[in-house]
């Protein structure tokens, strides 16, 4: 693949991708640590969810226990495929 081309490619994903600074959600997350009891970082991805009202599917079962917790609509991936289909076609 040239440079161009490449170049086209991450333009395009680039631009289909919702990218979050950490200082706009760095208080919400440490509320969300603070509150839930979760991982630092988890509780990053729980805050961009929030954010964005995004739900958030993740193979971390800790990670979305926390998230419901903090009220995000979060689905575990392994055990809750087809809810996470359904809810995608809504």
């Amino acid at each position: 693949m040239n440079k161009d081309r490449a170049f086209i490619i991450a333009e395009e994903v680039f631009n289909s991708v919702n990218f979050i600074e950490d200082y706009e959600i760095y208080e919400l997350a440490f509320l969300i640590a603070f509150e839930t009891g979760c991982r630092a970082i988890d509780s990053f991805y729980i805050a961009t969810a929030k954010v964005r009202d995004a739900i958030l599917v993740s193979n971390d079962r800790a990670q979305v226990e926390s998230a419901r917790k903090f009220g995000v609509n979060a689905f575990y991936l392994i055990e809750e495929f087809e809810e996470i289909k359904k809810k995608l076609n809504e």
